[in-house]
């Protein structure tokens, strides 16, 4: 007898990022999405930004999408990257995330056998901060990134090793 998952992964598609770059409530959220995006979001810019990532992924139920995050410069054996992580504010706090931290990693280890997942966090996104941790990531150390503003961030670099398939 198979399991039911409540959840189910697939590649993003125009319409689904349609959707998705509606859902940042404000503008912190937009900036931890869009570092480079002004408040209200200008969702043309978004959704260009978003489908120049060739791995994106949602996250859906029987119904809608829950959620989305693109996996990034996977090499081949070694480091692939998370980015832009974000659960519709109607399915927060439903194990959204880590169903699409989870996927993205089985995807790394099954299609690049990667050795090691990373992503970013602003400093001062603490929820995110403490869910990776949750995870095993591990700080990696920090760097600055740049808003639209010209402001700095302060992002740290996440990282987490994955078992070598046996």
């Amino acid at each position: 007898m198979a399991v039911q998952t409540r959840y189910h992964l697939r590649r993003a598609t125009l319409d689904d990022l349609s959707s998705v770059v509606g859902w940042p409530q404000t503008p912190t959220e937009l900036r931890y999405l869009f570092p480079r995006a002004q408040w209200p979001a200008e969702p043309l810019k978004l959704l260009e930004h978003l489908a120049n990532h060739e791995e994106g992924f949602v996250v859906c139920d029987s119904e809608r999408i829950l959620g989305y995050a693109s996996l990034y410069n996977p090499k081949p054996q070694g480091r692939a990257w998370i980015g832009h992580l974000i659960v519709n504010p109607r399915a927060r706090r439903m194990g959204v995330a880590r169903y699409l931290v989870t996927a993205l990693t089985t995807i790394a280890q099954e299609r690049y056998r990667a050795k090691e997942m990373a992503t970013i966090c602003f400093a001062n996104n603490q929820g995110a901060y403490d869910f990776y941790t949750t995870l095993g990531f591990q700080n990696e150390g920090w760097e600055t990134r740049i808003d639209h503003r010209s402001e700095p961030l302060k992002v740290f670099r996440l990282t987490k090793s994955l078992p070598t398939p046996a």
